[in-house]
């Protein structure tokens, strides 16, 4: 087993975050979400758990920079060339509008590449446990063509030589959510499900 983690955009450095955008808007009764470092510690649970589990991992990120995508993807590749059963997981949070104003827009996504792949088993796990973990009530899901995640060409799914999946853990827009993402018991259960996900799927496949 080999676990690709890839904590979507950057972080903070000096007190400054590193990408543009991507974070909630200014709630007067809530700290503000920004999106690449709510990714940071959602993805450091889950490798303190991996490790104590005996489970391999590779951060392709692993800085507090916004590292591009052609080189999270390159990471990614050459450890695939490696270890052929190697899976992707990028975390993510969801947004909606221009973000400087919250919407009524919720919930948590999976996503895979468009079509019937290999990523499909790794998806389908993950919406299993984030549905039966997370301490929120809606997901988006895609069922026409027999299964529940979500397609798209993201970089970081279509570049990928490996299963991946693009995980979007509640939305950043929604002052209801935002509040709840922010909690350690959501980071907890999102960190729990993932681990979950990729224990099932390598029991599995």
């Amino acid at each position: 087993m080999l676990v690709l983690l890839d904590a979507g955009h950057g972080g903070m450095i000096n007190g400054k975050y590193q990408t543009a955008g991507k974070r909630s808007p200014v709630w007067s009764d809530l700290p503000q979400l920004f999106e690449g470092e709510q990714n940071r510690k959602i993805v450091s649970l889950i490798k303190k758990k991996l490790t104590s589990k005996g489970i391999n991992y590779y951060d392709v990120v692993d800085s507090e920079t916004d590292v591009p995508l052609t080189v999270r993807v390159k990471r990614a590749n050459d450890q695939y060339a490696i270890h052929k059963e190697a899976i992707y997981i990028s975390i993510h949070a969801d947004a909606h509008g221009d973000g400087k104003v919250g919407t009524e827009a919720n919930g948590v996504s999976v996503w895979s590449s468009k079509g019937e792949t290999k990523s499909d088993p790794l998806a389908e796990s993950a919406l299993i446990n984030l549905s039966a973990r997370l301490p929120l009530h809606k997901f988006r899901k895609d069922t026409r063509d027999g299964d529940g995640d979500q397609e798209s060409d993201f970089y970081v799914l279509h570049k990928t030589n490996c299963p991946a999946i693009l995980c979007e853990l509640g939305f950043m827009t929604n002052r209801k959510e935002c509040q709840i993402m922010q909690t350690d018991k959501f980071i907890e259960a999102a960190a729990e499900a993932i681990v979950e996900t990729i224990i099932n799927y390598y029991a599995k496949y």
